[in-house]
Order: C-alpha cells, then structure tokens, then sequence
C-alpha cells in the first residue's frame, strides 16, 4: 500500500508568490468584509432607532405584516445577527492572511501552521453555515408548499 508522505513537500518559489498574493487578496476581502459588518451593524442600530417611526407610518399606510416585523425589533435583529455571523469568517481570513505574509517573512513553520488552521477555520465555519442555511431554505420551501396545499 503506497502512502503519501506530506513531509516532503516544501515551499518554493512559485508556492511562496503565490501563497504571498493570496494573503493579500484574503487580507484585502477581510477588511472590506469587517467595513461590511461595520454597515451592517450600523444599518440594524438605525433600524432600531427608527423602529416605532417606521411601523406608524406602515400602520398609516395600510400594511401590517411590515410594520409587525420593525416594530418587533426582528429587522434589527436580522441585521445585527447577520453582521456578527459574517464577522467571523472575517477574522480568520484576516488572521490566515496575516500570518501567512508573517510565515512567508520568516521562514517560521509555527506560524505557517497557524495560517493553514485560521484558513481551515473559516472553511469549516463557512460550510457549517451553508449547511444551516440549505437546512432552512428546505424547510422554508416544506413549509410554503404545506401552507399552500392547506390553503387552496
């Protein structure tokens, strides 16, 4: 049975460029994903400042499932969620990325393995959360076709 020894393989030249410009790219979309959570955290704190104003004039107008959703704090909610959720692939992208130019810089095998783990754990956060959000969009989908079949 043959087996693939990892501990030959090595880092190059053409590896280390390449590394190099992929922690500048993840370090790039890291700070614009953390401004993005930063817009997203601010849109829900707006949201729950002007929650009563914007469900009194929905109200004025007429409509009533909107108005339940700001009034009720769930927008807010829904934002500030959101902007907590998208900050922690945010983090291990920035920190992959940073340790990797550090590794890169000092030929240091510790910190190296560290990049690849920051890297690892926002893979596994984010097919963690793909999984949750296909699970609820099923679920999302089951229940508009037993709500339609009931209604009809």
């Amino acid at each position: 049975m043959e087996t693939n020894n990892l501990l030959d393989l090595q880092i190059d030249p053409e590896s280390g460029s390449l590394l190099s410009e992929a922690a500048k790219w993840g370090k790039f979309l890291a700070i614009v994903g953390f401004v993005g959570c930063g817009f997203m955290l601010l849109g829900g704190l707006m949201l729950a400042a002007m929650s009563s104003t914007i469900s009194s004039q929905m109200e004025a107008m007429g409509g009533t499932g909107a108005a339940t959703f700001y009034s009720s704090g769930m927008g807010t909610a829904l934002y500030i969620g959101m902007a907590v959720l998208y900050l922690f692939p945010c983090l291990y992208l920035y920190r992959f990325a940073g340790r990797m130019q550090e590794a890169l810089r000092s030929t240091d095998q510790g910190v190296l393995n560290s990049s690849f783990a920051n890297l690892k754990s926002m893979f596994k956060f984010m097919g963690i959360l793909t999984i949750i959000i296909i699970a609820f969009s099923i679920l999302a989908f089951i229940f508009a076709i037993v709500a339609a079949t009931t209604l009809a």
